[in-house]
C-alpha cells in the first residue's frame, strides 16, 4: 500500500534530422528555399547529387548550339564569303566567323540562362479557386 508509482521518465529528445541546405552537396539558398516543400519529409533528399553545370539537359543543349554553331560556320564559308574592292577573301571569311561565333555563343547563353532558371524555379503560380 505504501509504495508510489515510479516518476515518469523525462521525455526523449526529438532526433534532430540534418539540415536539407547543409545535407544539399550543392548548398545553393535560393534551391532550398524553392524545394523545402519538395523534400521536407524526405529522407532520400540528402542523397542527392547536384549536377550542376552537367546537368543531362544542359550538356546535351549544349552539344546542340555546338553543332548548330558548325553547321552555320559551314554555310557562312561556303554562301557568303566574297571579294570586294574593300575587302579580301580572307578578311570576308574572318569577318563572317567572327560574327557566326559571337552570334551562336550569345545564342546559346541566353538558352543557358533561361534553362538554368527554369531547373530552380524562384517563385510557383499561386492557384485560386473559381467561383462558379
Amino acid at each position: 500500500f505504501g509504495s508510489s508509482p515510479p516518476p515518469p521518465a523525462p521525455p526523449r529528445p526529438r532526433p534532430r534530422r540534418p539540415s536539407v541546405l547543409r545535407s544539399f552537396e550543392c548548398g545553393h539558398p535560393a534551391l532550398f528555399l524553392s524545394l523545402h516543400h519538395l523534400f521536407l519529409h524526405n529522407n532520400n533528399f540528402a542523397r542527392m547529387v547536384c549536377a550542376g553545370f552537367f546537368s543531362h539537359g544542359l550538356v546535351t543543349g549544349t552539344s546542340a548550339w555546338f553543332v548548330f554553331g558548325l553547321i552555320a560556320m559551314f554555310i557562312q564559308t561556303q554562301f557568303f564569303v566574297k571579294e570586294t574592292p574593300k575587302i579580301t577573301r580572307e578578311e570576308s571569311r574572318s569577318l563572317g566567323l567572327v560574327i557566326v561565333w559571337a552570334s551562336v555563343i550569345c545564342m546559346w547563353l541566353f538558352w543557358a540562362f533561361v534553362y538554368m532558371h527554369q531547373m530552380v524555379p524562384l517563385i510557383y503560380p499561386v492557384h485560386t479557386a473559381i467561383e462558379g
